[in-house]
């Protein structure tokens, strides 16, 4: 790969842009959005803890610190004129804008919908699943937030322009963690990717990145360093939300640390948070172990960086040939921090019932509205008699949505305007926020 072609500027569309990409992107509906859409704790009154707005902010920064680390000891030789902070900063504020409400259950909840409910869903006496193609109906049964993203990104109207944001090749190639297809991902997957990357609507798309910026199937530079950005990002302040909410006790990190201590990375951070600790109660402060927990974050997410940092640049041959098929903290001391926080989430925040209890409601929420939307979608766009309920069901959702659709389907097949108009209701309630699908629900409900 050539950072000439990874980072040449352009665009996918060549409709003039009245804005650059970190404009473009801080100026639309769809990123504010992410201020009502769960990162851990969905419908949450609490002001404190983090949502997607907050964590993609964050993942920005960090994306932007890590690039310009990364820069220092390789962009002169490597990429001189580009600067990879610049990219970071807009790929991390986008990164999670496809993710539907509820956060990760979301998507969970829909994968289980289309997987229960498509094979029996019929339109004029066939089923859904013998008219769709395999690719299309794995792309359903694999929702992937990703994915989304990259739809979302390049097909939603943005004031007006029918191409989309419109973003630079570079960011969109930045927040592809997975170059791969739902049918390659089932058929074909020699680098072991656990999710796709795109859909079968975006696959004209996506070739024409991968054209441009000479991927290939490999994935772009940066979005090794994205990738970093976003775990240092949520592993760090799903901690300290954690606390706040009262799911974690500082104790309970405390010991998560200290039964790894035989690995030096973890014990050196255990003894750090120790001494911030130790000063925070000689402050005599009202919350020591809160605000010990904050400033370790910060010293960590800075020891972090370097480490990510350090790894970009001691596997950059195999990065740039596209042969490294691991993340950045892949056997490396700090690779054992981010296992230990990993470890105490999964067993501690991630199962909290709490959390559990709302993820539930909003899967009930996802469902509900998906049994509402689908059949009408199925059948709009059709000679299908529909009914008065199916008519007015259609006339809900977002006109925002139905040019979209209008816009793909023109000249399509049968098969492609239903996978289509399958992928409007998808996009229009993965678009929801969080308080917006439950209040709809309990308009319709």
């Amino acid at each position: 790969m050539e950072w000439e072609k990874l980072l040449s500027g352009e665009h996918f569309s060549k409709a003039s842009t009245l804005r650059n990409d970190y404009e473009t992107i801080i100026c639309s509906t769809l990123f504010r959005r992410l201020q009502d859409k769960a990162q851990v704790f969905p419908l949450d009154d609490d002001d404190y803890v983090r949502t997607r707005l907050t964590h993609s902010l964050e993942v920005s920064a960090i994306g932007k610190r890590l690039g310009e680390y990364v820069w220092r000891r390789i962009g002169d030789r490597a990429c001189p004129g580009r600067k990879f902070s610049d990219v970071l900063l807009c790929a991390g504020l986008v990164h999670d804008i496809g993710n539907p409400p509820f956060g990760h259950f979301g998507e969970y909840a829909i994968r289980e919908w289309f997987r229960n409910n498509l094979g029996r869903l019929e339109l004029k006496g066939r089923k859904l699943t013998d008219i769709l193609s395999e690719w299309q109906i794995l792309d359903l049964y694999t929702f992937e937030g990703n994915a989304e993203s990259l739809r979302i990104l390049s097909k939603t109207p943005y004031l007006g322009e029918k191409n989309g944001f419109n973003l630079s090749y570079e960011v969109l190639g930045a927040i592809i963690k997975y170059p791969i297809s739902s049918y390659d991902l089932a058929h074909d997957n020699p680098m072991k990717y656990r999710k796709p990357g795109y859909y079968f609507s975006e696959k004209e798309l996506f070739g024409d990145l991968e054209e441009k910026m000479g991927l290939h199937g490999r994935r772009h530079p940066l979005s090794f360093l994205l990738e970093a950005a976003d775990d240092i990002a949520y592993r760090t302040s799903d901690l300290e939300d954690a606390m706040v909410k009262k799911v974690i006790t500082f104790g309970e990190i405390r010991k998560a640390f200290g039964d790894r201590s035989d690995r030096k990375a973890v014990r050196e951070a255990l003894d750090d948070l120790s001494a911030i600790y130790d000063e925070e109660m000689g402050r005599g402060e009202r919350k020591p172990e809160l605000t010990a927990v904050q400033r370790w974050n910060c010293l960590l997410q800075s020891r972090l960086i370097k480490s990510a940092g350090d790894s970009f640049v001691a596997h950059y041959d195999g990065i740039m040939e596209g042969t490294f098929g691991g993340d950045l903290f892949d056997s490396t001391p700090e690779g054992d921090i981010i296992d230990t926080i990993a470890d105490l989430s999964e067993r501690l925040i991630y199962t909290h019932s709490l959390k559990t209890k709302t993820e539930l409601y909003g899967r009930r929420v996802i469902t509900s509205l998906l049994d509402q939307f689908m059949p009408a979608a199925v059948i709009a766009d059709t000679d299908e008699r529909k009914s008065y309920i199916e008519e007015r069901t259609l006339d809900t959702v977002s006109e925002f949505y139905k040019s979209m659709y209008r816009k793909e389907a023109d000249g399509r097949s049968e098969a492609d305007r239903l996978y289509l108009r399958i992928l409007m209701i998808t996009d229009y309630i993965s678009g929801m926020t969080d308080n917006y699908a439950r209040r709809l629900y309990q308009e319709l409900f």
